[in-house]
């Protein structure tokens, strides 16, 4: 019985993680017999609190309470404990068993929402006071994403007529806010008939904000006219903005828009013809900016005038950030930057050198500015004596060793998640470095962070799978630090994981695009069709980035780019440039994923490189100009 291991897999575990893997199949299969002879031989293993877990959730209504409290005493410092808490908990609810359930949670506050929906439930059955009512309609306000026993919560709120019609109008509001019309919509049925024709009307604009260009909210509540239309306007200022201008311009009087109000339209407005990339953007955010401005505002702003060299406007744009958006690494570049174009360059110089202190992407080229060198020390690994030590102190460490052994990734997660949240500040790079040895990168990119050990570079940049990274950079005739730059960055080595978009692996590749550079470059379907292989996953992404390569010309910015964006939006983003220095046109790109992505990148190669023992190469030396592309190219 493998589960969902490979056989070849199966047969590498340790004779007592296949017992392990068996006796899951039995519970499964309600083999008492088996399972309990199993338990028997698991209870001096590491993975036998899991068993015992997956045991008692399968048949919590035949377990005694003392058992279940037994084991949350004992592996108190394991996750799997927590997860046994949820399932008892929500088994108390739906058996109404109200004292036991108010008996396992001693703060409400630290456990999930659907868990304090239950708490409520419990709390109103047994001694329900004003404190404890008002606290479960604000529970239930808040909630939006409806769950079993948050439906109950509401169930016995409705019976009690504890849910008067302002208090569902305000979630109502909340739900049309949010996008979910059809929460909305079923709330609407434990309103009066009139009240529930008005929640028509508000869904009929929230469907069709252009309406609003013919016609108004005629309900008879002046309130809610105006609550429609200012919702409505908002949604349309995202369709149409300058229509959503004017609207707002010609009503302003009539439903007596507040200054917040307008803002908020206004500010809705300024974003889409930013993103749009549309000529009316820059008087737009000015004009916003004048008034009213805020953090992404003056970004959004400080972008154009990047786009469009406008130095002058950069400054005085710089100058309306608070002091904490000034200090950021980026805006520190851009100052002293401006400062160099204006021809101030004492000051740009001071800048520069501060922020070539830094081993990051503006660090690079502030160095660059000033021909220093990059800061690329790394520090020491932890000690043999000291791994040691930490795997004795922390012994959920070995419990999760073999979870990632025999394929239970989401309960290593939830337990090593749970280990760093308890581990000392000072074990945490000792923490990463067994997760390192055992390849599992993701996990010691976690520690680091937490621990925020920085200056761990062998740890944070490592270097697997280099025979096929090795040979398919030989083959493009790419560098292999910018492979491994954008494996990093898409997939932290995780071989089988799949993102939201369908990308697959460790360079995330989305299977239409593997199937094209595979026919490209006559690789055997195998190769197309098996994305979560390393090797082959690998040899597709580095001939996809080849092929980028080729298109942009040997453009590296544009070529990483549109790995993230796609070629047809970096196309876009270029078609109408002349000429622009590649820093400008990085820090200019309007989607925020792929400015992060690209800097991310580029500033990860330069670290790759030393690692990897290249040739120094300075990070200005990959930012040639950008200009629109060639006809045909």
């Amino acid at each position: 019985m493998t589960g969902l291991l490979p056989l070849h897999a199966y047969s590498q575990l340790s004779e007592a993680q296949q017992d392990f893997l068996t006796g899951i199949e039995y519970l499964k299969q309600g083999d008492r017999e088996n399972a309990n002879r199993i338990k028997a031989r698991l209870q001096t293993h590491p993975l036998y609190p899991i068993f015992l877990h997956q045991d008692m959730v399968r048949q919590l209504d035949k377990t005694p309470s003392f058992v279940i409290e037994g084991f949350l005493n004992n592996y108190s410092h394991l996750a799997v404990a927590q997860r046994l808490t949820e399932s008892w908990i929500k088994h108390l609810d739906e058996q109404n068993n109200w004292p036991l359930l108010l008996k396992q949670v001693s703060d409400p506050q630290h456990i999930r929402t659907e868990l304090q929906c239950a708490y409520y439930q419990a709390q109103l059955q047994t001694q329900a006071d004003d404190f404890i009512l008002e606290n479960a309609q604000t529970l239930w306000l808040s909630q939006l994403a409806s769950t079993k026993p948050c439906q109950r919560l509401e169930a016995q709120l409705l019976k009690t007529n504890q849910l008067p019609s302002w208090i569902i109008w305000q979630k109502i509001e909340s739900a049309f806010q949010t996008n979910q019309a059809d929460v909305a919509q079923a709330l609407a049925r434990h309103l009066s008939t009139s009240d529930r024709q008005a929640v028509t009307q508000w869904l009929d604009f929230h469907n069709n904000p252009k309406k609003l260009m013919l016609t108004l909210p005629n309900l008879e509540s002046a309130f809610l006219n105006r609550k429609i239309f200012l919702h409505s306007l908002n949604r349309l200022a995202n369709i149409e903005p300058q229509t959503a201008q004017q609207l707002l311009q010609l009503h302003q009087q009539r439903y007596q828009i507040h200054t917040d109000e307008q803002k908020t339209i206004l500010r809705t407005a300024s974003l889409r013809l930013f993103i749009r990339d549309d000529e009316e953007a820059k008087h737009f955010l000015h004009d916003y900016n004048q008034q009213h401005s805020d953090a992404d505002s003056l970004r959004w702003q400080a972008q154009i005038s990047l786009r469009q060299s406008d130095w002058k406007t950069l400054q005085l744009t710089l100058e309306k950030m608070d002091t904490t958006q000034q200090q950021q690494a980026k805006w520190q570049y851009w100052r002293a930057r401006s400062y160099q174009q204006l021809g101030h360059p004492q000051q740009a110089r001071h800048i520069f050198q501060q922020l070539a202190q830094q081993r990051n992407y503006y660090g690079f080229l502030a160095a660059d500015q000033l021909n220093m060198p990059y800061r690329l020390d790394s520090q020491p690994n932890p000690s043999t004596e000291q791994l040691a030590a930490t795997r004795k102190k922390y012994p959920a460490l070995d419990l999760i060793e073999n979870l990632l052994a025999v394929g239970w990734r989401v309960f290593a997660t939830r337990e090593w998640n749970h280990l760093l949240n308890q581990a000392d500040q000072n074990d945490l790079t000792a923490i990463a470095q067994i997760a390192h040895d055992w390849q599992h990168h993701v996990f010691a990119f976690r520690a680091l962070a937490q621990g925020q050990q920085w200056d761990q570079l062998t740890l944070r940049f490592p270097t697997p799978y280099q025979q096929p990274v090795m040979q398919n950079a030989d083959k493009n005739q790419l560098d292999p630090a910018w492979i491994y730059s954008i494996m990093r960055r898409e997939s932290a080595y995780q071989t089988d994981i799949r993102s939201s978009a369908g990308a697959v692996g460790l360079m995330q590749l989305r299977p239409s695009t593997a199937r094209y550079i595979g026919r490209q470059n006559g690789l055997p379907r195998q190769t197309y069709q098996n994305l979560t292989d390393a090797q082959s996953n690998i040899e597709l992404g580095s001939a996809y980035l080849a092929y980028l390569m080729n298109k942009f010309d040997g453009h590296i910015v544009k070529a990483t780019a549109a790995y993230n964006a796609g070629p047809r939006r970096v196309e876009n983003w270029t078609a109408t440039i002349d000429l622009l220095d590649a820093d400008q046109w990085i820090d200019s790109i309007p989607f925020t994923e792929t400015r992060r992505y690209v800097k991310a990148v580029l500033e990860h190669k330069i670290i790759f490189g030393k690692l990897l023992e290249q040739k120094p190469q300075r990070l200005s030396h990959l930012m040639q100009p950008i200009q629109e592309p060639v006809t045909g190219s």
